[in-house]
C-alpha cells in the first residue's frame, strides 16, 4: 500500500460562490488522489476563518483586532470552520466518496498573538499567558464539535516556528486545545524550522496522535527526530515533502526528491511512525496552476516511494 497523502488544509480560491468553490475543492483533491481531504479553506484567510468563533476581536481585512477579553460564542454551529466543514461533508456523502475530511483550525499561539500584537487590550501584555489560553478553550470547542461528526482536526501553529511564543510556554494552551478531543482525529501542524525545546513541548502535547511538520523547506527538521521519543510519546509524524513558497515550475519539489526526504524522515523514526506526506504548508497563496502541480507530485511521490520500498 502506498504512503496516505493529505493537504495541510488550503487552496487557492476556486469559485466565485462559496459552496460551489468547497465543493470544487473537495473534487479536485480526490480527482489527483488526495487520500486525506479538506474542504480547501476558501472562506477567508486563517485568521479571519476563526474570528467568528469568539467575542473580543473584531476583523479589518485580513487583520484581527483585540477588542476585550476572549470568549466563545453561543452558538459554536455558526463558526465559519464549522459550516464550511458540515458543508464539505454533504458533498463528500453526496458524490460518495470514501475519502477522509480533515479540518485545519488556527491554533491558540498563531490567533493570539496575531490579534493582540498591536494593542494586548485587557491581557495588557501580548506575552500574558491567559490570551492564549483564552483563545486555546474556544478552538477547543470548535474541534470537539468537528470530531463528533467525525471529523479529524489539525491545530494550526505557524506562529510557533515564528517565535510568538517560548517554547516553554507552548504546552499549556496546546493542552487546553486538545483537552478531551480524540486522539485518533487530532494532529497538530507547525511549519517552519523548529527547535529541540519546540519539538519536546509538542511531543507532551496529550490527545494528539500526529506532527505534522515542514522538512522540505526545513531539512534540518530530520535531525530533531528521534524513534525512541515518538514511539514513548505515542505520536506519529506528517511528512511536509512539498515545498510551497513557488514561482515557477522550476521551483517545484519533483516527486524523486520528496521520496528521498520522506525516506530520510522514516529512517530516524522508522516507515510505521509516518502517519501520512503532505505539502510543507497550505496553499492559498500559490499560484493555481502550480498549486495543482504540487498535489500532483505528491501523490507522485508516494507511489515513488513504494516502489522503492517494494525494490528494498
Amino acid at each position: 500500500m502506498r504512503l496516505t497523502t493529505t493537504v495541510i488544509g488550503s487552496l487557492p480560491r476556486l469559485h466565485q460562490d462559496l459552496e460551489t468553490s468547497i465543493r470544487l475543492a473537495v473534487d479536485l483533491q480526490v480527482k489527483t488522489g488526495i487520500d486525506i481531504v479538506s474542504d480547501g479553506e476558501q472562506r477567508t484567510d486563517m485568521l479571519s476563518y476563526l474570528s467568528n468563533s469568539m467575542h473580543g476581536v473584531t476583523v479589518a481585512g485580513e487583520r484581527i483586532c483585540l477588542t476585550g477579553r476572549i470568549k466563545p460564542v453561543a452558538n459554536i454551529g455558526e463558526s465559519f470552520k464549522v459550516v464550511d466543514f458540515l458543508e464539505a461533508r454533504r458533498h463528500i456523502a453526496e458524490k460518495g466518496y470514501s475519502n477522509s475530511l480533515k479540518v485545519g483550525i488556527t491554533g491558540p499561539i498563531t490567533f493570539a498573538f496575531s490579534a493582540a500584537m498591536k494593542n494586548a487590550g485587557p491581557y495588557g501584555n501580548v506575552r500574558n499567558i491567559e490570551l492564549y489560553n483564552d483563545v486555546a478553550h474556544v478552538v477547543n470547542k470548535v474541534a470537539k464539535l468537528i470530531q463528533s461528526y467525525d471529523g479529524l482536526t489539525q491545530i494550526d501553529e505557524p506562529g510557533i516556528s515564528a517565535g510568538f511564543l517560548d517554547p516553554d510556554r507552548i504546552l499549556e494552551p496546546l493542552s487546553i486545545a486538545t483537552e478531551g478531543l480524540d486522539p485518533k482525529l487530532t494532529s497538530i501542524h507547525v511549519c517552519g524550522r523548529l527547535s529541540a525545546k519546540t519539538i519536546k513541548s509538542l511531543s507532551a502535547t496529550k490527545n494528539v496522535s500526529i506532527l505534522s511538520l515542514e522538512f522540505a523547506g526545513s531539512s534540518g527538521n530530520i535531525d530533531l527526530l528521534s524513534r525512541s521519543v515518538m514511539e514513548e510519546v505515542g505520536k506519529k509524524i506528517g511528512v511536509g515533502c512539498m515545498k510551497v513558497n513557488v514561482l515557477s515550475k522550476d521551483d517545484l519539489t519533483v516527486p524523486e526528491m520528496a521520496a528521498e526526504i520522506v525516506s530520510k524522515v522514516s529512517s530516524k523514526i522508522g516507515i510505521d511512525n509516518v502517519a501520512y506526506i503532505h505539502p510543507d504548508c497550505g496553499l492559498r497563496r500559490t499560484k493555481h496552476d502550480l498549486a495543482f502541480l504540487i498535489l500532483e507530485n505528491l501523490v507522485n511521490a508516494s507511489k515513488s516511494f513504494k516502489v522503492k520500498r517494494e525494490k528494498a
